[in-house]
């Protein structure tokens, strides 16, 4: 149970920060990645089993980091999650992270924060992180930014003159969904499975 404790730490700081910057500092990791090593400390019969999970996971995450399709911060969510030594845990953990976003993505639809792009002032991007920038419009001019969600934030700081409306669509706190499935996680072995919660690392 140590293990998951570590887990949860991390994914909950991690949620709460990409909620409030939607950026994840990397010394907000090591409480997890400390419990994925324990992991494999206390259940060494289930390393080759963790191992492949986590390379699966992880290169599936890596290759939508590397094409911007999700942050940095998502891809080590999703393996950080991933390393919980529950063999059927990432089933229930992604379903309920699947679940909160969904419920979550479908209240600001309804509300009119999602669907279509925005365009707000340059003030207003900077002072707000939750906005994934999509191009700089100056005057009748539309440049449009990198696709990539890890750099696109960059480059629109260092190209868009002071006077410069920016595009932008809301950028969901994915994180903080898994942060959610893995906490929803905990308290189903809780309260059912609680002999195999404390059987783990």
């Amino acid at each position: 149970m140590y293990a998951q404790i570590l887990i949860a730490a991390s994914l909950v700081i991690a949620g709460y920060y990409d909620v409030k910057e939607r950026a994840v500092a990397d010394i907000v990791w090591i409480p997890g990645a400390a419990g994925v090593v324990l992991a494999f400390v206390l259940l060494p019969a289930s390393t080759e089993f963790l191992l492949v999970r986590l390379a699966l996971i992880g290169g599936i995450g890596l290759i939508f980091a590397k094409y911007g399709s999700i942050g940095e911060a998502d891809a080590i969510a999703f393996v950080i999650a991933a390393s919980d030594p529950y063999p059927i845990s990432p089933i229930p953990i992604f379903l309920a992270s699947g679940v909160t976003a969904l419920l979550h993505i479908g209240y600001l639809y309804f509300s009119g924060s999602v669907g279509k792009s925005k365009i707000i002032s340059l003030e207003q991007f900077r002072s707000e992180a939750k906005w994934i920038p999509k191009a700089i419009v100056s005057g009748d001019a539309r440049s449009a930014v990198d696709k990539n969600v890890n750099i696109s934030r960059e480059e629109v700081e260092k190209s868009a003159s002071r006077d410069s409306k920016i595009e932008v669509q809301y950028g969901v706190p994915t994180v903080t969904y898994v942060a959610v499935g893995y906490l929803a996680y905990i308290v189903y072995m809780v309260l059912f499975h609680l002999q195999l919660l404390m059987s783990l690392a």
